[in-house]
Order: structure tokens, then C-alpha cells, then sequence
């Protein structure tokens, strides 16, 4: 019983190499180790015209492509530097709605991360202090549990 996966590159041009010598589609299968539903669809796309090279990928084709990603990336870099000249930054909010007006198309948050990734930006996410960072929340903590202090209360002297 044979196992059938996606054949690769290599194998696809064997498929083709093997019809080009009168090989049935049966044996070509056999062969190989796939259906001969795919030998079929293999040499069917090549008498075509149609080779391994000029095949069309699935799916729609993005209308962000190397021309267009360079001009986003400078568009982006120069709305940075210009919304805040101390931190550079802007909100993933803030770049979609760029990129919407640049490219046309609406994108979700995590598709504009992605996008700026594909630019080299860094998501950099900010974090408030701890209470113990603060000299003056020190302070206040303390004065405030000494006032609440009761006397089955184990506390480290400082």
C-alpha cells in the first residue's frame, strides 16, 4: 500500500523527464509513489505550456511587493520621526491606519505587526515602574502600615 504526500520540485520534473520517455502515467506513478491522478495533472500542466516556473501560486497575490514595502518603509520612517521627535514610536493603531492610506487596504493588528517585522521595526512594549521603584510609594507604604499595624504581625527590620 503506498502513502500519497505532496510530491516536490524534483519529483515534478521526473514526472515530466519519465513522459518525455514514453513511460505510462501508471508506471510514472509507481515509480515516484504518488497517484496517477497527479502524474496526470503534472504532464497535463505542461503540455500546456505551463512549466514548473510559470505556474501561478494559490491564493491572491499581496499588492505589497519589494517596490511597494520600500516605499512604506520610508513613508513610515518619516511619520515616525515626525509624530515624536523624543521616542520614535507610533501604535500598531496608529500604523494601520498609514499603511491604509498608503496601500488601500484595511489590515487587522496583528497583520500590520507582521508587516512591520517584514520592515525591521521592533515592537517594543512599554512597562510601567513597580511601586517599589518609587522612593516616595516607599515611604507612603511604610508610614501607612505602621499605622495598620497589629500586634500578631511578623514584619523583617529594615
Amino acid at each position: 500500500m503506498l502513502i500519497y504526500s505532496m510530491i516536490t520540485l524534483q519529483e515534478r520534473k521526473l514526472i515530466i523527464r519519465l513522459n518525455d520517455e514514453q513511460k505510462t502515467q501508471q508506471e510514472i506513478a509507481r515509480l515516484i509513489g504518488c497517484s496517477q491522478a497527479t502524474v496526470s495533472k503534472w504532464i497535463s500542466k505542461n503540455k500546456n505550456g505551463r512549466t514548473l516556473e510559470t505556474l501561478s501560486r494559490s491564493g491572491r497575490p499581496t499588492k505589497l511587493n519589494s517596490k511597494t514595502l520600500n516605499k512604506l518603509k520610508k513613508k513610515l520612517l518619516t511619520e515616525i520621526k515626525n509624530v515624536n521627535k523624543k521616542y520614535c514610536s507610533l501604535s500598531t493603531k496608529e500604523l494601520s491606519e498609514i499603511i491604509t492610506k498608503e496601500v488601500g487596504i484595511k489590515y487587522s493588528n496583528r497583520h500590520v505587526e507582521r508587516i512591520m517585522h517584514k520592515l525591521d521595526f521592533s515592537l517594543i512594549t512599554p512597562r510601567s515602574k513597580h511601586i517599589r521603584q518609587d522612593p516616595k510609594k516607599i515611604e507612603e507604604f511604610r508610614k501607612e502600615f505602621k499605622k495598620n499595624l497589629k500586634n500578631n504581625t511578623w514584619i523583617m527590620s529594615s
